[in-house]
């Protein structure tokens, strides 16, 4: 039974946005152009794998790479299969990044965790109220986008401090550096 996009949608608990990008990102095959365009039973399905390769913290270029090799009834047959649920104590994201890394969880890893960055002595400002150093956030903040590799960004809100855009320039250099010695 064919479906229109917003049927899709319904179904697949998405919005329209996210079909269009997903599409766009070789994610979902086109249906087709124009208002009469018609999605499948397998458009569903590979959305609803989509969906839950992403529960599973997987990053959309690594589910494009699996989703290329399998047909219709590949992707059916993997959603038939129960979903192995995450060992306890790995819900983190630090966990989630040093599975990402291939780095063991352990002291070692421990011990190179910068420390954290000192907070402002006396009382925490009221919510609304900017601290000190900082400006106020305007009614409009906008999001830089800053392209780190292929399929890599780092997202920034701005307007920052001096002293927090001094920081992300070093954050920036260090990983340029870390991507160049990598060759990515």
């Amino acid at each position: 039974m064919p479906f229109d996009l917003n049927d899709l949608c319904q179904n697949g608990g998405v919005t329209a946005r996210t079909v269009r990008y997903y599409i766009q990102q070789g994610l979902l095959p086109s249906p087709g152009l124009g208002v009469g365009a018609r999605y499948s039973e397998g458009h569903l399905a590979r959305l609803r794998l989509i969906r839950r390769l992403q529960a599973d913290h997987l990053p959309l270029a690594e589910i494009r790479r699996r989703l290329e090799s399998l047909d219709d009834s590949a992707v059916r047959t993997l959603l038939a299969a129960p979903t192995p649920r995450a060992e306890a104590g790995t819900s983190s994201a630090v966990d989630y990044v040093r599975s990402v890394l291939g780095v063991p969880p352990g002291p070692a890893v421990e011990a190179r965790r910068p420390p954290p960055l000192p907070l402002p002595a006396g009382p925490s400002p009221a919510a609304g109220t900017p601290r000190p150093g900082r400006p106020a956030v305007a009614d409009r903040a906008q999001w830089e986008r800053i392209s780190l590799a292929p399929d890599i960004e780092l997202h920034v809100r701005r307007p920052l401090s001096r002293e927090d855009n001094r920081r992300v320039e070093k954050l920036l250099e260090k990983a340029r550096e870390l991507f160049r010695e990598e060759g990515v």
